[in-house]
């Protein structure tokens, strides 16, 4: 994303209280692809389309498909090909969210503040510790990747679902549908309590129905608030206005679907039954006739449950939901700023996956990795890639280097979300309904789209720098809450210090996928070689500093 590329790179290491060193400047200028970029762009899309992978086109597919490269998936990928690791990853089952034992609305008197017992079953550490650990070091990174991002669509907050235990069905329902079908989503996720508590469906009522579940699903979780063409681009009237997806009275409409629904039976007095799914109260639904999109009406004197089975047919068979939700995962997954064509492709795909089956994220996923679009040079389109959020840059620097804990004999406890607070994000715990930020934020001072900079201003900037300062010149430390601590392991590239071009190449590969800039590469060889080759060590930090605080790292691409 050429927004980021920053024409000279400083040269500052701070061994201590971390710099900026990243410039942040924007800019859409474009300048055409050299002649070498240019041959090293044609080879990499010859790779994708039959050979097997080079190292850098291996490493720029992978941090789409997982939190973050490794030296051993790139090896990976290029041993199996794009195809053959997706396949793998496509049989790895779900990640660790298990069901955790359910508590009290109210802590008791023996779980007091700031005890351990109220961090495990009224805050979201156990659920955030799992993030992390899973990031690091599970088979199923794609799994996770598909399923944070359903997250970031289909919202349900810790903020308000403090409850660690009542958190984790939400979280199961999204990697286990990662990818099945969206339509079966789509009625997990609406009678989960969770969802049903965040969003006002449990004891939804026919007397006053609540309108919350109904407008979310409609304007975020689904299809959008305008008429979209397959491509993702609005439809617009004789005018050139865009045309609504939906009205108020379809609204009010959805909402009195979603009455007669309550919280299973309790698995024990004063416990909320927040596992099991809700079930139908039909005294509290209500079965007058309803008006849905596209002017298809309920009949009267329907049940609960199949109202809410024809409203959710409703829905997933609009065709706003292919290109509403193609779209956001590519952004997610791959691009902020996919051409049409790209969305397109992926919509075809989301409608019918070849063998007549609408909503197949498994094939979805596959169409959105292996796009032309997605498996080119970044350097070929300037508005190609997007923003690293927090979590992914956090994840994105301790897989490079293989991150264990604070001593280096074991492995890392997890204990990252403080980082990640620290950059903006606070892991199952956005902000709104509208997740961690915006899906409709855009690039200051540009046109192009970039939800992820809502969350980037001077100070969460320069926090970056620092965190990759910590792990990079020092460790998180062991504490109450971490009691392995974190740290990188870096030793491997001392072998490489002696030649520092050779070093920063494969750095280049490893965290930006070579797509390091000419001046940023020349500028970070001279400030390692700088150093004196007695102290290998140092070297190493100081490239690897370097290019994890830069701007042009922070995207990925």
């Amino acid at each position: 994303m050429s927004i980021l590329r920053c024409p000279r790179f400083p040269i500052r290491v701070a061994l201590g209280l971390a710099v900026f060193t990243g410039c942040m400047t924007i800019s859409t200028s474009y300048s055409r692809p050299s002649a070498f970029e240019q041959t090293t762009y044609h080879a990499n899309l010859a790779s994708a389309a039959g050979g097997p992978p080079t190292r850098t086109a291996a490493a720029r597919f992978l941090q789409s498909a997982t939190w973050g490269p490794t030296s051993q998936s790139i090896a990976d990928v290029q041993s199996m090909g794009f195809e053959r690791f997706l396949d793998e990853q496509f049989t790895y089952t779900s990640t660790n969210y298990q069901s955790l034992p359910l508590v009290p609305a109210t802590p008791p008197a023996d779980c007091p503040a700031g005890s351990t017992c109220r961090r495990d079953n009224y805050t979201m550490y156990p659920l955030q510790i799992q993030f992390f650990i899973d990031a690091l070091y599970e088979n199923s990174q794609l799994r996770q990747r598909v399923a944070f991002a359903l997250h970031q669509i289909i919202v349900v907050s810790g903020a308000q679902i403090t409850h660690p235990s009542r958190m984790a069905p939400y979280l199961q329902i999204l990697d286990n549908n990662a990818f099945g079908n969206f339509r079966q989503l789509m009625y997990e996720i609406t009678l989960n309590p969770a969802m049903g508590s965040y969003l006002n469906m449990v004891n939804n009522n026919k007397t006053a129905p609540n309108e919350n579940y109904a407008r979310e699903i409609l304007q975020l979780f689904t299809i959008g608030l305008v008429r979209l063409n397959p491509d993702g681009t609005p439809q617009t009237d004789a005018q050139g206005r865009t045309i609504p997806t939906y009205d108020q009275d379809v609204v009010n409409a959805f909402s009195r679907v979603f009455t007669g629904w309550v919280f299973a039976p309790p698995p024990a007095q004063g416990i909320v039954n927040y596992i099991d799914p809700m079930v139908p109260n039909e005294s509290r639904h209500d079965t007058g006739p309803k008006l849905l999109l596209r002017g298809v009406t309920l009949p009267p004197n329907q049940t609960a449950a199949k109202d809410l089975q024809d409203a959710l047919d409703n829905i997933f068979l609009d065709p706003n939901l292919g290109p509403f939700i193609s779209k956001q995962l590519i952004q997610h997954l791959v691009t902020s700023n996919p051409s049409p064509a790209y969305v397109a492709r992926v919509t075809a795909i989301f409608n019918d996956n070849g063998s007549g089956v609408r909503g197949d994220l498994k094939n979805v996923v596959r169409a959105i990795l292996l796009d032309p679009e997605a498996l080119e040079d970044g350097s070929v389109n300037p508005a190609a890639g997007h923003l690293k959020h927090p979590a992914l840059f956090i994840s994105g620097l301790l897989r490079a280097f293989n991150a264990v804990s604070a001593d280096g004999n074991d492995s890392s406890d997890g204990y990252l979300n403080p980082q990640s607070v620290n950059l903006g994000m606070d892991i199952f715990n956005p902000p709104s309904v509208f997740s961690y930020f915006s899906p409709f934020g855009g690039v200051p001072g540009s046109t192009l789209r970039g939800p992820e900079f809502g969350l980037l201003n001077t100070s969460t900037a320069l926090r970056r720098a620092n965190f990759v300062n910590t792990m990079v010149f020092g460790k998180i430390a062991v504490s109450a809450n971490a009691p392995m601590g974190t740290s990188l392991y870096l030793s491997s590239y001392e072998d490489l210090a002696n030649d520092p071009a050779a070093m920063v190449q494969e750095l280049n590969i490893l965290m930006m996928a070579g797509g390091m800039s000419p001046e940023m590469r020349d500028a970070i060889i001279a400030a390692v070689t700088a150093v004196p080759a007695s102290n290998p060590s140092k070297r190493v930090r100081t490239a690897v500093y370097l290019i994890g605080s830069s701007a042009q790292y922070q995207v990925g691409r």
